[in-house]
């Protein structure tokens, strides 16, 4: 069994997959739009749902993270208000957290600064402009 983290966001997926290529000098490995969709009977996708982002796929590590924008379904509205219960985890050189936090704060919010810990050598937690809390941690 594996779990995926899997992000969903009203129409900015690809604005996130810009911001989360150049906080994590990371590249998706598969982006489908909604307009590819092969065709669905009695389901007709919406012209401004077209070039939204049905699922996207980025690498982080060894592991990968699935994005997407806001299905197409009349009524589904996301819970903003739900966002700040879960964060992602990230454990990587105290560089590229340096790095990741700086890029992801630049419209977004700090939660805790980056500091040394008795866990690590540098660590904090940020939340980016779409709400996701990052939870950023140097290895020892």
């Amino acid at each position: 069994m594996k779990i995926r983290p899997y992000l969903t966001f009203d129409g900015q997926c690809n604005e996130a997959i810009e911001l989360y290529k150049r906080a994590f000098n990371t590249d998706t490995l598969e982006c489908m739009l909604f307009g590819q969709m092969p065709p669905i009977p009695g389901f007709e996708v919406p012209e401004e749902y077209k070039v939204r982002v049905l699922q996207a796929t980025m690498k982080f590590g060894d592991d990968f993270i699935r994005l997407s924008d806001c299905g197409y379904a009349p009524g589904f509205k996301l819970n903003e208000q739900e966002s700040e219960r879960i964060s992602l985890a990230v454990e990587t050189g105290v560089d590229e957290i340096k790095h990741a936090f700086n890029i992801l704060s630049e419209e977004g919010h700090v939660g805790i600064p980056l500091e040394e810990t008795f866990y690590s050598p540098c660590a904090g937690v940020v939340f980016d402009k779409f709400g996701v809390m990052w939870n950023l941690v140097a290895n020892k």
